[in-house]
C-alpha cells in the first residue's frame, strides 16, 4: 500500500528519541470534514511521489498515485485512545481502498496552515507522529474544490 511505503520512509527517517516540536492540529470534526468533502487534495509523499485525492461529499473517494486511479471511501473518526503527541478525541480522517488494501484503513491527523496542511500518520510507532507522512505540492493549495 502507497501509504504504508510512505510511513516506512517516515519511521526509517525518524530519528528515535528526537525531539518534536507540538503540532497544531485539527481538533474539531466537522471542521476536518468541511475541510475535504468536496475537495481534491493535491500532495507529495516523503519519498517524493505525488498523489491526487478527491473527497465526495457520500464518502467515496477518487486516489490517483502512479498513473493508477483507485476508488475507495474516506471518513472521519475521533482516536479511542492517546496515539503518540496526539490525544483521545482528536479528530482523524480515514481511508480504505480494497484494491490496494483489502479495506485495511489508513487515519491521519491534520495540521498545519490553512492551504497548507499535511497529513500524519495514525499507525506504526507512536513516538514518530509529529512527522508529516504527506504534504502539499510546492506552489499549489493542498486542498482545493474539484
Amino acid at each position: 500500500m502507497v501509504r504504508r511505503l510512505a510511513l516506512a520512509f517516515l519511521v526509517t527517517a525518524a530519528t528515535p528519541g528526537g525531539a518534536r516540536a507540538d503540532v497544531d492540529v485539527i481538533r474539531d470534526a466537522e471542521r476536518l470534514q468541511n475541510l475535504f468533502s468536496d475537495r481534491t487534495v493535491y500532495g507529495r509523499f516523503l519519498n517524493g511521489d505525488e498523489f491526487k485525492e478527491y473527497y465526495a461529499p457520500d464518502g467515496q473517494t477518487a486516489y490517483f498515485v502512479h498513473q493508477c486511479l483507485y476508488s475507495g471511501r474516506w471518513w472521519i473518526e475521533e482516536l479511542s485512545l492517546d496515539f503518540g503527541i496526539f490525544a483521545q478525541g482528536t479528530p482523524v480522517i480515514c481511508f480504505a481502498y480494497s484494491a490496494l488494501n483489502q479495506d485495511d484503513p489508513s487515519c491521519f491527523a491534520v495540521g498545519g496552515r490553512t492551504g497548507r496542511e499535511r497529513l500524519y500518520a495514525i499507525a506504526g510507532v507512536p513516538e514518530n507522529t509529529g512527522i508529516p507522512t504527506a504534504w502539499p505540492m510546492a506552489g499549489a493549495p493542498a486542498i482545493r474544490n474539484p
